[in-house]
């Protein structure tokens, strides 16, 4: 037996089970003294009968449809708490916190990775080497950080968990190195967010379970597509200013990791490093369409 649902008007369980009976549901109303409600049982036992049954007394009754959460993110967002991972949470909320103090503009100008006035890489060159990673750490608006951190939360306890913390923290560096780097070559130093290494951990994830089927968890599809499609979407131009090389080229070396790790000479290696390319030529052509064709720094 099969509960349905359960109501206190007799009228209505009456008319439920007559609409189930034209759906060719079998099904009866139970009256329960003891909680004076009718409970709408059938016998059927087919799924897809049985969701069918669920969906019209939901729909009669005027409920709205339940999110359903897909059962990967059940088991990611049931990961342990990473420590790599809570830390740098903490860092980008402080520091976004401290934006609001008198100092936070000095503190942002001294965090770019370099001064609006200041020669390429010259601020770097003097010895602020911190300049080079840190645009990762600076969130402009609470939708940005928001958002970031959201992602970051789940992205990063993945991968502390199943590649370890100093791995973590590595992949951060480098990522963030890489996609900073991009981004100011292109776009120059007034940048930040943590997208570009958001955007290379969704690619080593992506492709690391595409290649690895042992490996236990995934991004699901509709996130992954999601994502991809916001990817597009800003490139547009459409949603003002965003750091589109940095989500390029973090997706670029996220992929790119992953199909190198454990190398051997594979087809689905190869393709997944190219569509990598794919994406940063594509990045690069249409941000420099965009610029006119001239990039904040020309290495030519």
């Amino acid at each position: 037996m099969q509960i349905i649902g359960e109501l206190r008007d007799k009228r209505m369980a009456d008319e439920i089970v007559a609409g189930l009976a034209d759906l060719g549901i079998p099904s009866t109303a139970q009256f329960i003294p003891d909680s004076e409600m009718f409970v709408i049982v059938t016998e059927v036992t087919e799924s897809r009968q049985v969701e069918e049954a669920q969906d019209f007394f939901r729909v009669k009754m005027g409920f709205k449809k339940p999110v359903e959460i897909d059962q990967q993110w059940v088991k990611i967002k049931t990961l342990p708490r990473g420590e790599a991972t809570y830390v740098l949470i903490l860092i980008c909320c402080f520091i976004y916190g401290f934006s609001f103090s008198n100092l936070g503009a000095s503190l942002y100008s001294m965090l770019f990775i370099g001064g609006v006035e200041s020669p390429p890489f010259a601020d770097i060159l003097r010895g602020q080497i911190w300049r080079i990673v840190t645009p990762i750490l600076l969130h402009m608006s609470f939708l940005h950080i928001l958002f970031n951190m959201m992602w970051f939360k789940d992205l990063g306890y993945l991968i502390e968990f199943n590649f370890g913390k100093n791995f973590l923290m590595l992949f951060v560096l480098l990522t963030g190195i890489f996609s900073n780097i991009s981004q100011y070559l292109v776009s120059g130093p007034q940048f930040g967010g943590m997208s570009g290494v958001l955007y290379a951990m969704l690619g080593f994830i992506w492709v690391y379970k595409s290649l690895h089927d042992d490996f236990e968890y995934a991004i699901p599809r509709f996130d992954l597509g999601m994502m991809i499609g916001w990817y597009f979407l800003c490139l547009t131009g459409m949603l003002g200013p965003i750091a589109n090389t940095a989500h390029g080229s973090g997706l670029v070396i996220g992929m790119s990791a992953a199909a190198v790790m454990k190398f051997r000479f594979e087809w689905s290696r190869l393709k997944y490093l190219g569509l990598a390319l794919f994406f940063l030529v594509f990045t690069l052509l249409v941000e420099g369409y965009k610029l006119n064709g001239r990039f904040y720094i020309t290495l030519w």
